[in-house]
């Protein structure tokens, strides 16, 4: 009788400390992407900050730059930001100029452009 109770207690305590908290989670979440209206500010699961533009029955059409919008699946929506919350470091920065791989703009020193012997980039320690 007493391995069935402590079974029995150990199945209640996984529900009330596992399974109902996930099932509230899934529930806001699926409150949240239901509810996604244009112009709402979002951060998708991925991490990509930006605006919804568009909403369809599947998928939402979010503008993450000027003239840059992706078209993703409506659960791919991780959360919404408030307005009030959402600051100025949640929008794009058209002051920022260069691309990755702009030597320019790059700080990594790659001895192989300065030194055409250097075919491995590694400096001096080859």
């Amino acid at each position: 009788m007493a391995p069935l109770l402590l079974a029995i207690v150990f199945i209640a305590i996984g529900y009330f400390i596992i399974l109902r908290p996930q099932q509230e989670r899934l529930r806001a979440q699926k409150q949240i992407v239901e509810s996604l209206a244009v112009g709402d500010r979002v951060i998708t699961a991925g991490g990509i900050h930006a605006t919804i533009t568009g909403v369809a029955e599947d998928t939402v059409r979010i503008a993450v730059a000027p003239d840059v919008e992706l078209t993703l699946a409506r659960p791919a929506i991780a959360r919404r930001l408030d307005p009030e919350t959402s600051s100025a470091e949640d929008s794009f920065d058209e002051s920022v100029t260069g691309m990755p791989g702009d030597l320019a703009e790059d700080n990594v020193v790659n001895d192989s452009v300065t030194n055409p012997k250097n075919d491995r980039g590694l400096g001096d320690q080859a």
